[in-house]
């Protein structure tokens, strides 16, 4: 991919949600955030297995007290009160996601259903939130 496809993207509504992303294109996703001035968030989950620790995670870099994500249902809001009030966007990185998928895929599909449901409320106000999934190139290709 490009900074200028990803700068259009980034820009669109509409199309917010999470998606999968080779790593290979992570830096240009850095760039076409910094150029749409949009924070971006890069939560490492390598390590991480199970629901406490992912919330935990979350919260952590959303900078939001633990208690504020107790279950998903919370998640939206939470984030929605989380996001700098000046940010036209926000863009989110899960990385090193391999363990969880693998030892708590239902805890994971929770967590994007979550994140999918925050990007809506956003998109209601007209911001975008995208949550990305790096994975391993192979990874990806095994995807399709």
């Amino acid at each position: 991919m490009s900074v200028l496809w990803f700068d259009g993207l980034l820009a669109k509504t509409e199309d917010a949600g999470v998606y999968f992303l080779p790593d290979a294109d992570v830096d240009e996703l850095l760039e076409a955030a910094a150029v749409n001035t949009f924070p971006c968030l890069r939560v490492n989950l390598r390590g991480c297995h199970a629901r406490e620790d992912l919330m935990l995670r979350l919260a952590g870099m959303l900078a939001m007290p633990p208690h504020r994500v107790l279950d998903w249902s919370q998640f939206p809001q939470a984030i929605g009160e989380a996001r700098p009030a000046d940010a036209p966007g926000m863009v989110l990185l899960l990385e090193h996601s391999e363990e969880l998928r693998a030892q708590a895929r239902e805890e994971f599909k929770l967590a994007m259903e979550a994140l999918q449901g925050a990007s809506a409320a956003w998109a209601q106000q007209g911001r975008p939130l995208w949550s990305f999934i790096v994975l391993d190139e192979s990874e990806f290709d095994a995807l399709g």
